[in-house]
């Protein structure tokens, strides 16, 4: 799908919604009398609070997508505002941070200011219809009916997050929603409590209760940015460390980030938890890393059938890729050991300890699976890609001997399809690696999975 027409897409996503939350707001909940000075002052405030917390979102891995933190205060405003007069001053707010702080477009801004109002309208519903009256109290049906608010706001407002996205760039909703916001609850669980603080500050100081309050809110979201830096630090750290692979073997240039990519594909079609499918891509960018130890520069390259020494020092490669990404700290352990045995096969035949079946940790058995498809799809300076329909064969072939026989049938019918899920090699790879296309006519290609050697014809 163009560009364009996901821009026309999304401009008609972002008129629906506008209008849904418009038509909600002031033919279901229109309020039959006015605010105090008093509560005036209050929303005022929690706008500018809206404003000034959603100014400085967490980023998300996707186009300009973005977490706010604004939430503890939408859900104070649930507590003790009319939904009137609640999902305005979060459309409002958020209105101000989007225009001013993120200087986003007014078709991005009417989209995420009508979602976060739509959830802020459909979380004071929910606490309405249960409680029955706004304000704070300590009975059961408060807390029950604060936490089913809280539930709906998440829901509606990370669902709507991922269906603008899905329309904006083309992700796949679901993939998007689990990778971003599956876990996310664990914050909001963490960040209810602070929305009832503010709540009970403002209803016994006012404004000075607010705003002592907001403090705290802003500390959490700033706790969890270092998080996210740190995690960038990190996944900046292995794209240098791959850029360095293909400096020494350019051959394979883009092999490592194809390898993550069906890596990354597999786990998603597992539903492994965010945490493992990140550990998982981690280790898949940095398998090869080893290939740039002096020892083996010259053997990555060699277009002929390897010497005995030469396999043996290809067989270390994975042993050095560990030890180099042992190096930093946060791949210690578990994506440490995902490296080590990315080459040992499933009946114990591999290396470098042959270990077999479930001995062998899951993220290797996915590594490997990747990076075989990879080597066998996409052409070297040796031989052309092999045709689909041959890998497939030769993956169910050695499915319970090279590959697992669970992850196989996954991998190809669910990642691989009929071709449509294979990542192909970009235009711009590096001289050396668009060389690998025009290949001479007079080399043969024998295979195996994973592994792919070659006789020259005389």
């Amino acid at each position: 799908m163009s560009e364009e027409i996901r821009s026309r897409g999304f401009e008609v996503l972002t008129l629906v919604l506008f209008l849904t939350f418009a038509a909600i707001i002031l033919v279901g909940f229109a309020p039959t009398e006015g605010l105090s000075l008093r509560s005036l002052l209050g929303l005022a405030v929690f706008v500018a609070l809206t404003a000034l917390a959603e100014s400085f979102p967490l980023k998300v891995p996707l186009g300009n997508a973005f977490i706010g933190v604004s939430g503890t205060i939408y859900w104070a405003l649930v507590v003790l505002f009319h939904p009137f007069w609640a999902a305005s001053a979060a459309f409002l707010g958020f209105s101000i941070a989007d225009l001013f702080g993120r200087r986003s477009s007014p078709t991005k801004v009417l989209f995420n200011a009508s979602q976060v109002g739509l959830s802020t309208i459909l979380a004071s519903f929910v606490f309405l219809a249960i409680k029955g009256s706004l304000g704070l109290d300590a009975s059961v049906t408060f807390f029950a009916a604060f936490a089913a608010a809280v539930l709906i706001y998440w829901l509606s407002n990370t669902w709507l997050v991922a269906i603008g996205v899905g329309a904006l760039y083309g992700e796949n909703i679901t993939n998007f929603w689990n990778r971003n916001f599956r876990w996310y609850w664990i914050y909001e669980l963490t960040s209810a409590p602070i929305a009832l603080a503010i709540a009970f500050a403002y209803s016994r100081l006012d404004v000075v209760g607010l705003l002592l309050l907001a403090l705290p809110a802003l500390m959490v979201r700033l706790a969890y940015s270092q998080y996210l830096n740190l995690k960038k630090t990190y996944s900046e750290t292995v794209r240098t460390m791959v850029k360095i692979i293909e400096m020494h073997d350019p051959y394979t240039a883009g092999h490592s980030d194809r390898v993550a990519i069906y890596s990354r594909r597999l786990c998603e079609e597992m539903r492994l938890s965010p945490r493992s499918l990140e550990k998982i891509e981690l280790a898949a960018f940095l398998h090869d890393l080893g290939k740039i130890h002096l020892d083996l520069a010259g053997v990555v390259r060699k277009a002929g059938k390897l010497t005995d020494e030469e396999r043996r020092l290809i067989r270390l490669h994975p042993v050095m890729s560990a030890d180099l990404a042992n190096q930093v700290s946060y791949f210690k352990g578990e994506i440490e050991a995902i490296i080590r045995h990315h080459h040992e096969n499933w009946d114990g035949s591999g290396y470098p300890h042959g270990l077999r079946g479930t001995a062998i940790p899951l993220g290797s058995r996915i590594i490997l699976i990747a990076d075989a498809f990879d080597a066998m799809t996409t052409s070297r300076v040796y031989r052309n890609a092999l045709d689909l329909e041959l890998v497939k064969d030769e993956f169910r072939k050695f499915a319970g001997i090279q590959f697992d026989p669970n992850l196989v049938p996954i991998f190809l019918d669910s990642v691989v399809r009929d071709g449509e899920g294979i990542v192909r090699q970009p235009v711009d790879e590096p001289l050396e690696g668009q060389r690998a296309r025009v290949m001479s006519p007079d080399v043969r290609v024998r295979h195996m999975p994973g592994r792919v050697t070659t006789t020259n014809a005389t």
